[in-house]
């Protein structure tokens, strides 16, 4: 009996050890796991654009300017003579670059508008510096902003902030601080950051939606910027400037209803233009008429090309 015993014991012992080092080994994987996941969200990988300005038979200037002490690069489309100097500042999502809006940028030019299409820090052929998912990134479309009132061709009181993703809150928290900001369209842009990590996790961050508070509070950790401030449902609520918002109608990665709450919290005057079956990145390519003439429509009425 006392060796049966005895060997109970032993046995008890040893899952008691294999659950210790199970827990451990647990401990150390969802570490590591959260550690990659904030490394991918605060550095991505630089990419360049599939195509240039000369594929749309536009003629544009390479410029640099910087914010924060990081270079920033960018194309710059001087408007025609159509448009008064009436030019819009076009800002990607994350991991995109200066070319994710040119196709949208060539159609708005057709009719005079001119462009500028940057790339923001981290992104592109601008400098590195960790990506705030907005935040600093508004210090970039400010000193893009700031750039554009150097140039003769642009119209200090009727420059456009046109952002994507990632881009719209960084345009939106800049539209805040550029209260002479003419129009402020926005695409696919979360309400919250934080609120919306869970849904870019699996396919951005590649890990599991229940790792999104450590993989947040990491971040938040990590950089000098507030992320729990970048609300762009909260931003809206304090600007006066036209807003059209644009949102894909099967958006998985910022579901539709974080661009319904940012209409509903956003002031007079302001348009919803939701895109049938389109998702996160296709809300042009879908159908690039109807959203030609949507944008150009609230260009009409809020940015007109004859002043």
């Amino acid at each position: 009996m006392s060796k049966k015993r005895g060997r109970m014991g032993n046995v008890g012992w040893l899952l008691i050890g294999l659950l210790v080092v199970g827990a451990g080994t647990a401990v150390w994987y969802g570490n590591r796991l959260i550690g990659q996941s904030t490394d991918r969200l605060l550095y991505p990988q630089h990419t360049q654009p599939s195509q240039t300005p000369s594929d749309f038979d536009l003629t544009a200037e390479t410029v640099q300017f910087s914010a924060d002490g990081v270079e920033l690069a960018a194309w710059f489309v001087p408007p025609t003579a159509a448009a008064n100097g009436a030019t819009l500042i076009y800002v990607h999502g994350f991991g995109g670059n200066r070319g994710a809006l040119l196709a949208q940028a060539a159609a708005m030019h057709e009719v005079g508008y001119g462009a500028l299409l940057l790339d923001m820090r981290h992104h592109g052929e601008s400098g590195d510096a960790a990506s705030t998912w907005g935040y600093a990134e508004a210090n970039d479309v400010i000193a893009a902003y700031n750039y554009l009132l150097t140039r003769p061709e642009v119209d200090a009181s009727r420059i456009g902030l046109v952002g994507k993703s990632m881009g719209g809150a960084a345009v939106a928290l800049a539209a805040a601080q550029l209260p002479d900001t003419a129009v402020l369209v926005l695409e696919s842009t979360y309400s919250s950051f934080e609120e919306n990590l869970p849904n870019i996790m699996p396919s951005i961050a590649r890990g599991p939606g229940f790792l999104a508070p450590y993989v947040f509070d990491r971040m938040d950790a990590a950089t000098t910027e507030p992320l729990t401030e970048i609300r762009t449902v909260e931003t809206v609520a304090q600007l006066t400037m036209p807003l059209l918002l644009v949102h894909g109608d099967q958006d998985r990665l910022v579901p539709p209803a974080q661009g319904q709450a940012i209409f509903a919290a956003a002031n007079e005057p302001k348009q919803l233009y939701t895109v049938p079956g389109a998702g996160h990145l296709d809300i042009f390519t879908i159908d690039p008429e109807t959203f030609t003439a949507q944008m150009q429509a609230f260009l009409a009425e809020y940015l007109p090309l004859e002043n």
